[in-house]
């Protein structure tokens, strides 16, 4: 599609070729007889190479060519409105004269370097070092960068009587289901707060089920990882003046994945995969397990077990269920302390504090050296999960399945499990299965375990994309 020589309509045909993105912009200005117009995305150029080595030259070169007048080396022109496009998510800021249908494509980009920062709560051992930071436009470039496409919608919305708070949603408009935008879109445009501080005031706003432990949307800081989502054809939302983005719809297994999966092969990132599921109800259900045993039902332990634990418990005069939620609350006091404090008191508040605490507590018979031991179990095993979030509800649910254990024994502990698998089955996120149909034929292979890449064929369905096909045969060019 050739351009249009009158710069209404070339703009009208990009803001329509960019479905309309909040940070596509434009600005005009004359210079002797003509009148320029500038095209560019705000998230992607550094104002100052556009005011230095554009807008300058040309005022006080008002007769000569764009050529001889703008000071910049990546310069190239063209017709097509395409190329345009396609310039613009590159950094590029295009340039047109009223009347005339060529366009100057002038590389604009604005850099960030790697030393912005680095993810703090989401490490890993392989993989991009690069994460979000509080300023949304440099996070919207960040994106921009990794997902170059015209096809990224980016729509801005102001929350918050008071602090009128910038905020923005992006989405693959090929990929990003279109009901499940708009139900987003709806809820976003029902928030009536003064002021929202992070992400997680949107995400208890908008949720389905506000009473509920397990959250709703995953929470994440890494660009990649935001990437990959888009591509998955859900929705990303940030917030001006938090380092976090939202990404929604997710499914209860989203939580248990980490961009190490994908970066050391599909059979050492399934065993990881399977280890963090299976440390997620180690957490939950360890301690219930040794209070239903000792409590209830201790003919079910091997004979030389049950003698090591008659030996540690025979001094102890505190009950299982105590003992249990004591450790427990012990082990929340220095995790909190050790956040809280600053890094080098901290480390070593949590090594000496464990050390001194779990020493004193055994020697002076409050505490079996077992329930030591599966107390450390249990918060090692916590730490395994990727989500803080999912992290948090492991912490939690570990109390209530301690309660139910010391009552009912092992039945108790049935009980809660079925519990927890119905209350997961009933959840929604977006009007969409929470608990998804891991066992499917296509789901399953990126839940319990990651299988090969090849193998991964379509996209997950947890997200309802318009287009389902990740990986298309060879030759199949449609």
């Amino acid at each position: 599609m050739i351009a249009d020589p009158f710069l209404k309509n070339t703009e009208k045909s990009l803001q329509e070729m960019l479905f309309h993105s909040s940070d596509f912009k434009s600005s005009d200005f004359h210079a002797g007889d003509r009148h320029y117009r500038l095209f560019y995305l705000e998230t992607m150029i550094e104002y100052t190479i556009v005011q230095q080595h554009i807008i300058r030259p040309l005022l006080h070169h008002p007769n000569v060519s764009i050529r001889e007048a703008v000071t910049i080396l990546d310069y190239s022109e063209t017709e097509l409105l395409s190329e345009a496009s396609r310039a613009l998510v590159a950094g590029k800021t295009v340039l047109q004269i009223e009347g005339e249908s060529k366009l100057y494509l002038l590389k604009t980009e604005l850099v960030k370097e790697r030393t912005l920062n680095i993810p703090l709560n989401e490490r890993v051992l392989r993989g991009s070092h690069k994460a979000l930071n509080e300023n949304l436009n440099t996070n919207l470039n960040l994106i921009r960068n990794l997902v170059a496409t015209p096809d990224l919608v980016v729509k801005y919305y102001q929350i918050g009587r008071r602090s009128n708070t910038r905020v923005a949603l992006m989405y693959l408009k090929s990929l990003a289901n279109e009901v499940v935008i708009q139900e987003f879109e709806r809820r976003i445009s029902n928030i009536d707060i003064d002021f929202i501080e992070t992400p997680g005031f949107v995400q208890e706003l908008i949720q389905d089920k506000k009473f509920s432990l397990f959250p709703k949307m995953l929470i994440t800081e890494r660009p990649d990882r935001i990437q990959a989502y888009l591509m998955d054809g859900k929705i990303a939302f940030l917030t001006d003046g938090a380092p976090d983005c939202l990404i929604v719809p997710v499914s209860f297994w989203a939580f248990f994945q980490s961009p190490d999966d994908y970066q050391i092969g599909w059979l050492f990132g399934s065993v990881l995969r399977f280890l963090r599921i299976i440390c997620f109800m180690i957490a939950i259900s360890l301690p219930g397990i040794y209070v239903a045993l000792v409590t209830f039902d201790p003919r079910i332990i091997p004979f030389e077990i049950a003698l090591t634990l008659q030996s540690s418990m025979q001094y102890v005069s505190m009950p299982p269920i105590l003992e249990a939620i004591t450790m427990l609350f012990v082990l929340e006091i220095i995790r909190e302390a050790t956040v809280r404090l600053p890094n080098p008191v901290g480390q070593t508040i949590g090594v000496v504090g464990g050390i001194v605490i779990g020493t004193v507590v055994v020697q002076s018979n409050l505490i079996s050296n077992m329930m030591v031991i599966v107390t450390a179990l249990t918060g090692i095993s916590s730490f395994l999960i990727p989500s803080y979030e999912m992290s948090n509800v492991a912490r939690l649910l570990t109390f209530l399945f301690i309660i139910m254990a010391s009552i009912f024994g092992l039945v108790g502990l049935e009980i809660s499990f079925l519990l927890l698998l119905t209350h997961l089955a009933r959840m929604s996120t977006m009007g969409i299965p929470y608990f998804y149909t891991w066992f499917n034929e296509d789901t399953i292979k990126d839940t319990l375990f990651r299988g090969p890449l090849l193998s991964m064929k379509k996209r997950p369905k947890e997200g309802l994309p318009k287009d389902d096909t990740r990986i298309r045969p060879q030759g199949d060019e449609s």
